[in-house]
């Protein structure tokens, strides 16, 4: 009986320190590179053309 909760706990401790042990060696925490989509959104604020402030949309 005592050797049942025995194992419960390694069992217990081992799917957590594997859990945190697969999540903290996610590449993605330690990439310092600026991510794709906010370069793009820079290099497109400064391509955007406005429409002219008198532009109406047509009524439908």
């Amino acid at each position: 009986m005592v050797l049942d909760r025995f194992f419960l706990w390694v069992f217990s401790i081992a799917c957590l320190l594997g859990t945190f042990g697969i999540i903290f060696q996610a590449p993605s925490l330690y990439d310092q590179r600026i991510p794709i989509d906010q370069r793009l959104s820079e290099i497109r604020k400064h391509n955007v053309q406005f429409p002219p402030e008198h532009f109406h949309e047509p009524e439908l």
